[in-house]
């Protein structure tokens, strides 16, 4: 008789948060928080980079024993350069903020080695 392990790899999507209220409630329990800007692309090199949106992710949240990610998304306000700012300043005091990107997809070879 043989005994399989029936442990498996599951990929859960990240939660999005609508409102930065709710992103700060699960801030501190993150063993880490990322966020990511992202600027228009014009077609002048010379222009000034313009902000058009910056994504907050709280990985390694811990819900019923299992490591959770959480986002937020901010966009579409009026003075988002300061707005950021003050986010970004806020989450480095009471996180371990690092800027970069985090990997929300399955990678292509798992997708398809998951295919009936």
């Amino acid at each position: 008789m043989v005994i399989m392990n029936n442990e498996q790899s599951v990929f859960i999507p990240p939660v999005v948060f609508e409102t930065y209220a709710d992103f700060q409630g699960i801030v501190e329990e993150a063993a880490m928080v990322v966020y990511s800007p992202e600027f228009y692309q014009g077609p002048f090199t010379d222009e000034p980079k313009r902000l058009r949106r910056v994504t907050f992710t709280a990985l390694g949240v811990q819900r019923r024993g299992i490591p959770m990610t959480f986002k937020y998304v901010l966009d579409d306000i009026r003075d988002i350069d300061r707005t950021a700012a003050e986010i970004i300043e806020e989450l480095d005091n009471r996180s371990n903020l690092v800027r970069g990107s985090v990997e929300t997809t399955r990678p292509m070879g798992e997708l398809l080695a998951t295919w009936p």
